[in-house]
């Protein structure tokens, strides 16, 4: 099972992490010159980061590791970008509203090679935090899926995380409060359905219905958004399923 480290970065707060840059291969050939088949060019030293924007009333941002965007496409309120390559090592990245100078947040990231990471833009705008997890490999069993469930909400109270099987209900995770992400769990695959309900007095706030889980496949279940947003602002209690595997 996963076990998850987790840290959170202040805005402008350093903090070791790994950069961010994703990386190219490029073949090239020398003409005039000899080469060595022996003279074998080692591939860098590579980290896997994910980066997920939660932070309800940010704005769209770009990633930028050392000066250099990283981002191609702004990364918008609930996206994901998957696992990118990242050299490991120490590197700074910072993060600013798209096409703005000024930065929201500013941290040093130190990524081992080979190990993989979740990084979650939380918080609302004002005071917006990355919280890094370090995604450590999960042991599933043919016909397993495994399932983490991230509490991203920042109005949502302490919540239960339940999953519903006909008249079956099973409690995976309880009393999640904001910013927790459960460890990895185990469950069957297939289609589940899973619903948020409050710790206090059990009433359902979130419908998750028929998660597709495959075998082997290990995922992320993001709570994100307002349970009751501020005027001009959509962006209700709703759920991500995000693939890590």
């Amino acid at each position: 099972m996963f076990n998850v480290s987790r840290k959170k970065i202040n805005k402008l707060e350093e903090i070791k992490l790994i950069p961010v840059v994703l990386l190219v291969v490029m073949a090239g050939v020398i003409s005039g010159c000899e080469v060595d088949d022996d003279d074998v060019v080692p591939l860098p030293d590579i980290s896997y980061v994910g980066l997920y924007h939660a932070s309800p009333n940010a704005p769209s941002l770009d990633i930028l590791m050392e000066n250099g965007r990283i981002n191609y496409y702004p990364l918008r309120y609930a996206d994901y970008t998957n696992y990118l390559n990242f050299f490991a090592g120490e590197r700074t990245m910072r993060v600013r509203p798209v096409n703005a100078s000024n930065v929201v947040i500013d941290t040093t990231f130190t990524f081992e090679t080979g190990a993989a990471y979740s990084i979650f833009y939380v918080n609302e705008y004002e005071d917006i935090q990355a919280l890094l997890l370090e995604d450590e490999e999960v042991a599933i069993s043919p016909g397993e899926s495994a399932v983490r469930f991230a509490h991203l909400s920042p109005d949502s109270p302490e919540v239960d995380i339940v999953r519903s099987m006909e008249d079956d209900m099973t409690n995976l995770v309880e009393a999640s409060s904001y910013q927790d992400v459960s460890e990895f769990i185990t469950v069957d695959s297939g289609v589940q359905s899973f619903n948020v309900n409050l710790a206090e007095g059990g009433d359902e706030v979130l419908s998750i219905p028929d998660v597709n889980l495959r075998s082997g496949g290990v995922y992320t279940i993001v709570a994100r958004g307002y349970s009751s947003p501020p005027a001009g602002n959509n962006n209700n209690l709703s759920a991500n399923v995000l693939v890590n595997n």
